[in-house]
């Protein structure tokens, strides 16, 4: 039987807003990050989408995230392989000054490597997976960077473009093994 993740990446934040790296620091969700957020929740309450867990990153953005998306009525689960990538000496910096926007790939050797950010990203699912009974539906709130990565590592959607400020990924596993079934951004059009 199939098990089902959403993965929902936080709203905006003031580092968001101000193109700052932020990575493993944090940067609380702004107002416009708030109403993407409340986008998502609508979302999921109008195609009557119910969640039997919800787990989150550690970071206070993506709480936020989750505790709004469950309207605070639902009780969720923290875990650190969630969290964000480490961008070394670059975070809380200009993101205009990470390497590969100069056509650089070399990476810092401050900066968590790619290849540890998709293995902890698969742990933290694997374990989720684990908490989940046939036919169970669990909302995952994360990041950007770490999300995506899985996405196009782990699923056959390998130029999936990214998540936006809020926008969701439903995932269908079957024995361990993620299907990416869509993608959608509810907040696409706020102003």
């Amino acid at each position: 039987m199939t098990k089902t993740i959403y993965l929902v990446r936080h709203g905006q934040t003031y580092f968001n807003y101000y193109h700052k790296v932020q990575g493993r620091c944090d940067s609380p969700l702004n107002e416009r990050g708030i109403r993407q957020v409340e986008a998502a929740r609508d979302y999921f309450k109008k195609n009557k989408i119910h969640f039997d867990q919800a787990f989150s990153s550690t970071q206070e953005r993506a709480c936020d995230t989750l505790e709004i998306i469950t309207d605070h009525q639902m009780k969720y689960e923290r875990l650190k392989n969630l969290r964000e990538k480490s961008y070394g000496i670059f975070e809380g910096r200009d993101e205009f000054l990470l390497p590969w926007n100069y056509g650089n790939d070399h990476v810092d050797p401050t900066m968590e490597p790619n290849e540890e950010v998709v293995a902890r990203m698969n742990r933290a699912i694997l374990a989720i997976l684990d908490k989940l009974a046939d036919g169970q539906t669990a909302l995952v709130a994360g990041h950007g960077d770490i999300l995506a990565r899985y996405v196009r590592e782990k699923t056959e959607k390998e130029d999936f473009a990214g998540f936006k400020n809020a926008s969701i990924v439903k995932l269908e596993f079957e024995d361990k093994k993620p299907h990416f079934v869509s993608y959608v951004w509810p907040a696409e059009n706020l102003e």
